[in-house]
């Protein structure tokens, strides 16, 4: 299997599993239909799940289909995975009341004495992943595609 193939089963993988997987596990009683949640707050985590599904089939089409570019392909398919998966992060910073955590506050998995959230373990892989498979796919096509010559010398090519 060449490293491309690898990168778009890998990128496959993440863009569809973690759609399916966002599905499985937001569409629950401690998440989008927990009693608790403000019915608005239900209605923009569902939109997030199906913009999701969204971006996973455009990016996997586009690793798929036949082009003239498929490191853009690559490159598209990963930052569509990794605009969904990175917020993960950094949004409790930006809001401050939002919580890593699904469970009862004080209740969170440690390991070590440490706080370990298992879902940023999980969207952890998955950005790490989508940066594996952009990387697979990409050195075969950048290796392959030297640089044109106009770019290279400086000159405009006219």
């Amino acid at each position: 299997m060449t490293p491309a193939k690898l990168g778009k089963f890998i990128l496959t993988f993440v863009l569809i599993g973690g759609a399916i997987m966002s599905f499985v596990l937001d569409w629950s009683r401690n998440h989008l239909l927990n009693p608790l949640w403000h019915p608005h707050a239900r209605y923009h985590s569902a939109i997030l799940l199906f913009v999701f599904a969204g971006e996973a089939g455009v990016g996997t089409w586009l690793l798929w289909r036949k082009s003239k570019e498929p490191a853009v392909a690559f490159a598209a398919a990963s930052l569509l995975s990794l605009s969904y998966w990175t917020p993960f992060f950094y949004v409790p910073f930006f809001l401050p009341m939002s919580s890593y955590w699904a469970g009862i506050p004080g209740n969170e998995p440690r390991l070590g004495g440490h706080i370990i959230y298992p879902n940023l373990v999980v969207v952890a892989l998955f950005a790490l992943l989508s940066v594996a498979g952009w990387a697979l796919g990409n050195s075969m096509y950048v290796a392959h595609d030297p640089m044109p010559a106009a770019v290279a010398d400086g000159s405009s090519g006219c």
